[in-house]
């Protein structure tokens, strides 16, 4: 058993997860000092080190939290439905509750992503990690609730992750933006992606209709 002043503590870790969780989402890496992330969660500055061994450990850890709480909520929704539209509907809402309720998940993701991953490699592959591992439960969770595998579901994976990347940034910058609206829109994106990679007869339209296409002045 550890001696000294400190004990690793799962309260003590949790502790420090939530408050480094809030100051890396608002002040990002370089902006969150290990001096502030002790203010914040009256814990000891040697406590932490104690706890996740430096800096970067500590980051790992938030990642890995943040992660694990967002795509286990989701699996979660999915997993109570009874059929395929139901399983799609639920893992959507899944998704509008985090946005909503927690926001600071992939607004975390997605600073960290353009902050430190081309200066740290091993916050890379934990990133790069953590895209995978949520791509990979879109993935099943198509074919669990369909009972079958959805060719290329990869791509549907990527675009449902774009799509709630690009709604975080828009509540940023437009907070009255309407989810109601931006949520319907992923729904109907994923249902026609997903459809047309079963039956690839379903084509859309890459040409704009007559009415919208430019027209190109005549000379006389």
């Amino acid at each position: 058993m550890p001696r000294g002043p400190y004990r690793k503590s799962n309260v003590t870790r949790e502790k420090i997860l939530v408050a480094a969780t809030e100051l890396f989402a608002r002040h990002g890496y370089a902006g969150t000092g290990v001096d502030r992330l002790a203010e914040k969660s009256c814990i000891a500055k040697t406590a932490i080190y104690y706890h996740f061994g430096n800096k970067e450990g500590l980051l790992a850890a938030v990642l890995d939290r943040a992660a694990s709480e967002w795509i286990e909520s989701i699996k979660q929704s999915a997993d109570r439905a009874e059929n395929a539209e139901e399983a799609l509907d639920r893992a959507l809402g899944g998704m509008r509750t985090m946005v909503e309720k927690k926001p600071w998940i992939m607004k975390l993701l997605l600073l960290l992503t353009l902050e430190v991953v081309d200066e740290k490699p091993e916050i890379r592959e934990a990133m790069t990690q953590i895209y995978l591992r949520a791509r990979n439960n879109i993935v099943a969770g198509l074919r669990d609730a369909l009972g079958f595998e959805v060719p290329k579901a990869e791509e549907v994976g990527n675009a449902l992750l774009g799509l709630l990347q690009a709604i975080v940034i828009g509540l940023e910058l437009a907070p009255r933006l309407s989810l109601d609206e931006a949520f319907v829109n992923i729904r109907d994106i994923i249902v026609f992606m997903v459809a047309s990679r079963v039956d690839p007869t379903l084509q859309l339209s890459t040409q704009l209709p007559p009415a919208m296409a430019p027209t190109v002045p005549t000379r006389g």
